[in-house]
């Protein structure tokens, strides 16, 4: 078994991503495109509910584990190494099970109570199954990643997405054409009479949407065959002979105590940081009700036939849910595999006290971060409707809606992007009590916001975005002053903030201009979608460019690499 480094490992992380991702708007755009901004309510509804429950059940286990089998096998403790992985797979497995029973049991009570949207179980019982699935998918990928082999996180990660994509779509158009089907033999739907096909599919739309959901679900399920079986054909390294030099295990109830002791501090901070999703939902329906009560003609130019008055909070939360977060939450899922590669050798080099290690590899970590958080959300910024139009071409009242919270969503990606690796940082140093207090800080912040301004109808639906950005810049300033004053770091504001800042605001303001000329061009005709792309790469280039410029990039690997001269930085 090979392993890697934090830039090898992050490059494998990060490639997967781009690989999920590409694959990810390949499943979510045409379901978007099905679903519409009602559907797309109870898609992030049901998932906004589920969120947090996930959180407490699943999302310290990777983390936690990683964390541990780094240490245990970097003093050579390898047996126990072994049955850490034995006990991990027994206790989680049993709790992800239970709770995915209970979960689904009670779908029909959350959906009505939490959502209140009683259509909406669908989509939670679809999702249920996930959560035992993700259970032990999280143990293996804890488990190599803390053997610094991120290959399996890597490989069941794209094949999650593929079944996701393949399950996910394949349900939704076979729950569709069963509707249509229906509704021409029987001129009916799901017990309902319709007028019209346009009318069956909105009836369907419920279930279409828990179709899709369950496609999801079974995805996580085939991407834990995957690694069980792959990590029994290929191993983990460890050989009989390192295993009889050390035959000395702890206790599996000690191994359980250690388990839940450092795995629960994550998952609790985990659950908070998802409360930004729980927040929207309980309050963006409500909010929005208000402010269309202070104002008749708010939105009043979406209402149609199948979108009634009544309907249309749903569908602004849905469009804002499933346009505008969805595309600024790209960024730091990408971010976030740095904050998972560092992990083991940040755990290894802390367990030894090694403070210049771990400095050197939390600058490495927020230099690329910044480099590549910075001109994606200045980018996304500039051009959010035309990247909105690119992807959700036909949908033009949630793109209406969703242009504008975007646009501010764009401005607080890097803050976002920052906050999560260094997350994973406080609670590899020892510090996972901070993550949650800051947290509570931060959901405190955005509801207060949300309140305050939803209900204003001149910000309706751009004030769950400020909330955010707000939220979130108080979130990552105050994470990054803990990891500094505890590692001892010292941020080099000037070449790692502020030249890429510099660029980036060059990047998008060149990414503006093209995209201007290029609609205003009557000589020649250009698809936007092609302007959108084109004004992409040269804001990219903008970007690369000026980073050279700014001795940001090495200098010397680029010229060696053209001119094959030994040129050095000045």
């Amino acid at each position: 078994m090979k392993k890697q480094g934090f830039l090898k490992g992050s490059a494998i992380l990060l490639g997967m991503v781009v690989i999920t991702k590409a694959m990810g708007l390949i499943y979510k755009l045409p379901l978007t495109h099905l679903l519409g901004g009602t559907g797309m309510g109870y898609y992030s509804s049901a998932f906004a509910v589920f969120t947090p429950v996930f959180a407490i059940v699943v999302s310290g286990i990777t983390s936690t584990i990683s964390r541990t089998i780094a240490e245990n096998y970097s003093f050579e403790r390898y047996a126990n190494v072994r049955k850490i992985r034995r006990v991990a797979l027994l206790v989680f497995s049993f709790i992800g099970f239970i709770v995915s029973i209970l979960f689904a049991l009670l779908s029909g009570l959350l959906a009505s109570g939490t959502i209140i949207e009683p259509l909406a179980r669908w989509a939670l019982i679809g999702v249920a199954p996930s959560i035992f699935g993700a259970t032990v998918l999280s143990v293996e990928r804890g488990y190599f990643e803390g053997l610094k082999n991120m290959l399996p996180t890597a490989i069941s990660e794209i094949i999650e997405t593929i079944f996701k994509l393949l399950l996910g779509l394949g349900f939704a158009y076979l729950v569709l054409d069963y509707a249509k089907e229906q509704y021409y033999s029987t001129g009916g739907c799901f017990g309902a009479f319709c007028r019209s096909e346009e009318e069956a599919v909105a009836v369907a739309i419920p279930y279409i949407t828990g179709a899709s959901v369950l496609g999801v679900s079974l995805s996580t399920c085939i991407a834990c065959l995957y690694i069980i079986i792959s990590g029994k054909i290929q191993g983990d390294g460890i050989t009989k002979e390192m295993l009889r030099l050390d035959p000395i295990t702890d206790r599996a109830t000690a191994i359980i105590s250690h388990l839940f002791r450092n795995a629960f501090p994550v998952a609790m901070a985990t659950v908070i940081a998802t409360l930004t999703n729980m927040l929207d939902l309980v309050t963006i329906n409500s909010c929005i009700s208000r402010a269309m009560s202070a104002d008749s003609n708010l939105f009043s130019m979406y209402i149609t036939e199948n979108l009634t008055r009544e309907m249309m909070p749903n569908f602004i939360y849905g469009s804002y849910s499933g346009l505008a977060v969805m595309v600024s939450g790209l960024v730091p899922t990408f971010t976030a595999m740095f904050g998972k590669s560092i992990l083991p050798s940040l755990s290894e080099v802390w367990a030894k006290g090694d403070f210049k290690a771990i400095q050197k590899n939390i600058k490495s970590m927020l230099s690329i971060i910044l480099l590549i958080a910075l001109p994606a959300g200045i980018g996304i910024s500039a051009l959010s409707r035309e990247i909105l139009e690119f992807l959700f071409g036909g949908r033009i009242a949630e793109i209406e809606v969703s242009v504008i919270p975007l646009k501010i969503l764009g401005l607080g990606i890097v803050f976002q992007a920052v906050t999560i690796p260094c997350f994973s940082v406080l609670q590899t140093i020892g510090k996972s009590r901070y993550p949650i207090f800051i947290s509570l800080f931060g959901g405190s912040v955005k509801l207060i916001l949300n309140i305050l301004l939803i209900s204003i109808p001149q910000i309706n639906i751009c004030g769950a975005s400020i909330s955010t950005v707000i939220a979130q810049g108080f979130i990552c300033i105050w994470s990054l002053v803990v990891m500094a004053r505890t590692t001892g770091l010292r941020i080099d504001v000037k070449n790692i903030l502020l030249k890429p800042l510099f660029s980036a605001v060059l990047c998008g303001i060149t990414a503006r201009l093209i995209t201007d000329l290029l609609t205003r061009l009557t000589v020649i005709s250009i698809n936007f979608r092609i302007s959108t792309a084109i004004s992409i790469v040269l804001g990219g280039i903008m970007y690369l460019f000026s980073l050279y410029l700014l001795c940001v990039l090495p200098k010397n690997r680029i010229n060696r690499a053209f001119f094959k001269k030994n040129y050095k930085n000045p």
